[in-house]
């Protein structure tokens, strides 16, 4: 992939709307998956996504003390779903009203869906797990990614994970008007203001595709 230097970037209310229409004219995998790849190769994309995510969060499975977890921009909900068939107890939020309705008309029954941009969510309860899959990246305001990025951390309860999809880089690179990456030491040391501790990168390694996890443990 080659990075695109031009300064043009989708304004907030502008990405809200592009992501919107994003939901209602594409497929349930495209609108959240790789626009480069057919439906096949998203099902694998979409399966190796949440085998990287379970290696995250762990492999525990219980209804009666499930995890409390949070899908920040939970798109249409396909990992929401997964997860909440695990056992856990899940929040997806998402900017998106098209998706939202998607969500919840599709839901398994342990979830709760809302329409919230990241960094207005405040929930009355803190979380085992918060994570972002694919949708940091897309937060062209650097502002409001800082802004995201803190109210996830805010979420996350002692001890609590928080795993943020991005490249692993050791510079800004912007790859398009809605697509920019933010280096890991910014997410360091933005996370590290917040009492949480970085615990590494794992990418995704699918074909050319660099995105990862980037995992954060709450220490204070």
């Amino acid at each position: 992939m080659t990075a695109d230097t031009s300064p043009t970037r989708l304004g907030v209310d502008e990405a809200v709307e592009f992501w919107d229409t994003r939901h209602r004219v594409r497929g349930d995998l495209q609108s959240g998956g790789d626009l480069t790849y057919d439906h096949a190769t998203n099902e694998i994309f979409y399966a190796l996504r949440l085998g990287r995510l379970i290696d995250q969060m762990g492999d525990l499975s219980n209804r009666v003390t499930p995890l409390r977890v949070l899908d920040a921009g939970c798109g249409k909900g396909w990992f929401a779903r997964a997860v909440a068939r695990f056992g856990h107890q899940v929040d997806g939020i998402d900017s998106s009203a098209h998706a939202i309705e998607e969500c919840r008309r599709l839901a398994v029954g342990n979830e709760n869906y809302e329409q919230c941009l990241l960094q207005d969510w405040s929930p009355s309860y803190l979380y085992d797990v918060v994570y972002s899959i694919d949708v940091l990246f897309h937060i062209m305001d650097d502002e409001v990614w800082s802004q995201a990025v803190r109210a996830l951390a805010r979420a996350v309860r002692f001890g609590g994970s928080l795993l943020l999809v991005d490249h692993d880089r050791d510079e800004d690179i912007v790859w398009g008007e809605y697509q920019v990456t933010r280096a890991t030491s910014r997410y360091v040391a933005l996370l590290g203001g917040c009492g949480l501790e970085y615990r590494g990168f794992t990418p995704y390694r699918f074909r050319d595709n660099a995105a990862g996890f980037h995992r954060f443990v709450r220490v204070g």
